[in-house]
């Protein structure tokens, strides 16, 4: 299941179990931290947690305050240098973090992640975390307006006239914490961009296909994996699986009719990214069987055979491990490196231009 599902899941089981619990969202980070602006997490008084802030410092720090807050949402500040020591333990990472953190039961919040939890495309949703003005309800503390890169779906609770910033945070695709005036109230807003899971379509039977399904769905991606008799039986996959050109695809059934026959209905699609597992000369004898010319394919950015990255990878769970590693990065738009050779922050940070 992605975070997000994770997350909805064990708000069910405190349900059940009368406990308190937050949600705790990641709005603000300068220097180094564990997450970006935009993790979340579900934290119940126990300790207990799902998705993640840190690597449960924070979580257990929250937890502890559940017992004697309000149900009012609020915003705490870590500061995770070396002389801090939060419930005695002394974190040493150097950055700072802000957590707007919202007590259960609260619908907007609930309904803000299950909106997210059923998206299949970006989207930006605008939250309120700080008011100048505490008596109006539309614009206090937790309300929100989202809205995904199609305009299909929306959550208004609110706010009004956001498109024009939901359009930067679109074409900035970064999250960001700003100060807006809005009828004269001042409002501290966190302005999310929000990607859904990662929706991978393996074609195939073989181990190799089995353990990357599974590794796919344990690091929260969606993974659909289509067996070669599926493949068989199957006249047109993209109108019977009509996400395909909005997935991950990685064709490894290890037969070759069969992945010509998978290549032909899928090559035109355009999806945003295409593995074919097996050697280049291999996908050139398919292209070339379906009359396409191989030149023009393999220099397509979304086309990827060989499949996988250069991890001198042999087993099976090292294959599926080296396929999944390298559609990691072309989801998130970034060149594989060691973070020992990478400048800077490993998280990057992004400033919203302000207005004069």
């Amino acid at each position: 299941m992605s975070e997000i599902q994770d997350i909805l899941a064990l708000h069910g089981e405190a349900l059940k179990a009368d406990k308190r619990v937050a949600v705790a969202t990641v709005i603000k980070t300068e220097g180094p931290s564990y997450r970006s602006a935009g993790a979340r997490s579900l934290i119940v008084e126990d300790g207990t947690f799902s998705g993640g802030l840190s690597a449960g410092c924070l979580e257990g720090d929250i937890a502890c305050r559940l017992d004697s807050i309000s149900n009012e949402a609020f915003v705490v500040t870590y500061d995770l240098s070396e002389e801090d020591d939060i419930r005695g333990f002394p974190f040493g990472c150097g950055g700072t973090v802000m957590i707007f953190v919202e007590p259960l039961p609260n619908q907007r919040a609930l309904n803000a992640m299950r909106w997210l939890s059923e998206l299949d495309e970006p989207a930006v949703m605008l939250t309120v975390v700080k008011t100048d003005h505490a008596g109006d309800a539309k614009t206090a503390p937790g309300a929100r307006f989202g809205i995904s890169k199609s305009g299909s779906a929306n959550l208004c609770d609110g706010l009004a006239n956001m498109l024009p910033l939901c359009k930067m945070i679109f074409d900035a695709q970064k999250c960001q914490l700003i100060n807006v005036t809005l009828n004269g109230e001042n409002l501290e807003i966190f302005a999310e961009y929000f990607e859904p899971a990662i929706s991978v379509v393996i074609f195939g039977d073989g181990e190799d296909a089995r353990i990357l399904e599974d590794i796919a769905r344990r690091v929260g991606m969606h993974a659909l994996r289509l067996s070669k008799q599926v493949v068989r039986s199957c006249n047109s996959l993209l109108q019977e699986y009509q996400n395909l050109t909005r997935s991950y695809l990685v064709v490894m059934t290890h037969d070759l009719n069969l992945d010509t026959r998978v290549l032909e209905q899928l090559i035109t699609s355009a999806p945003p990214y295409l593995g074919i597992m097996g050697p280049r000369s291999r996908t050139q004898k398919i292209l070339t069987a379906i009359g396409v010319r191989p030149s023009s394919i393999f220099s397509q950015p979304h086309f990827y055979s060989p499949v996988g990255l250069n991890m001198a990878a042999e087993t099976p769970s090292e294959i599926a491990l080296s396929v999944l590693a390298e559609i990691q990065t072309v989801a998130r738009k970034t060149n594989p490196q060691h973070l020992r050779d990478k400048d800077g922050a490993i998280h990057e940070r992004w400033e919203l231009e302000p207005k004069h």
